[in-house]
């Protein structure tokens, strides 16, 4: 199904609240993987950032175009594994290494389910460019 002009605006602002979102997931990561201690506060924090992933998530997952899908399932499947910041923090070094490097995996994903969204904002549309393409006779050759 073609995206029209309203859900690109739709879906670019909800993928750009979700990479904020999913940015201040790496600073809990590393304040839980840190030295210093961690408060209720920061618990609470965590599990409301947590729901606003997950919202943000199935805002997005049903509309955005398979080309487009950056790994969701997984990344909802890491925020219930890391259930709280304590949890995490007893996590060893090598556990660590695999949140950050799903993190991270996730991040250049949902990227670049930005850019090109800001692509087709800016009206360039794919799928509209190769219908076009294939209307048209193919070039005669003299």
């Amino acid at each position: 199904m073609a995206l029209t002009v309203d859900d690109v605006e739709h879906l670019h602002e909800s993928i750009k609240k979700l990479l904020e979102a999913w940015m201040r997931i790496k600073l809990i990561f590393q304040k839980a993987f840190g030295e210093g201690p961690i408060t209720p506060e920061h618990e609470n924090a965590y599990l409301q950032l947590k729901s606003e992933v997950s919202r943000l998530y199935r805002m997005v997952s049903d509309r955005l175009p398979r080309g487009l899908a950056f790994e969701g399932d997984k990344m909802m499947e890491m925020l219930k594994n890391a259930m709280t910041m304590e949890h995490l923090s007893n996590q060893g070094a090598a556990e660590r290494q695999n949140y950050y490097a799903g993190w991270h995996r996730i991040y250049l994903k949902i990227t670049r389910a930005l850019g090109a969204l800001e692509v087709m904002k800016s009206g360039y549309y794919p799928h509209m460019h190769r219908d076009r393409l294939r209307s048209k006779e193919p070039v005669k050759k003299k």
